[in-house]
């Protein structure tokens, strides 16, 4: 069904303002994507603070005059997974799509920097913010445990030979 010119101003106007507020998105092929399997993907994109869209490529070239991918990059059906804050989760709901095979990414762009397929996902196999924070609290308090340990030890030691004395 073909859009009105008024349909088309609206979606102009909404990528437009996507491009201008969010840090980044990503481009995938919709190839070897089912509607299910689309539909499943863009739910748990949507939970992981993400949008998952579809546009025609002359709609997006007159959002965003600069958009950094040509035509020749992209010649097949795609979308965008946009990420919608800085934290990068909604790029690793990508993780269980790429151990299957079911989705072929074509690129990105993050903070102001163009990424190749390669790019996005060394980013969707990069550990999340928590498990760097948790990994950092584990590292710094396995020393303050081992010297709590090696502190006490002297004194059960102690304990250990005055009550084999006193037996």
């Amino acid at each position: 069904m073909k859009k009105t010119k008024k349909e088309k101003s609206k979606i102009i106007e909404s990528l437009k303002t996507k491009f201008e507020e969010n840090p980044g998105y990503v481009i995938f092929s919709l190839l070897n994507l089912d509607g299910e399997t689309l539909q499943t993907l863009r739910l748990q994109v949507k939970e992981k603070r993400g949008l998952i869209e579809v546009a025609k490529k002359t709609l997006i070239y007159k959002s965003n005059p600069e958009f950094p991918f040509s035509e020749e990059e992209l010649k097949e059906p795609f979308g965008f997974l946009w990420l919608l804050d800085e934290n990068l989760s909604a790029l690793k709901t990508l993780k269980d799509y790429k151990k299957e095979e079911k989705i072929k990414v074509l690129g990105g762009y993050f903070r102001g920097k163009k990424l190749s397929s390669q790019d996005i996902w060394e980013l969707v196999d990069l550990p999340s913010r928590e498990e760097l924070i948790s990994k950092l609290i584990f590292s710094l308090s396995s020393p303050l445990q081992r010297l709590t340990y090696d502190l006490k030890r002297p004194f059960s030691k102690l304990l250990l030979i005055l009550s084999a004395i006193k037996k």
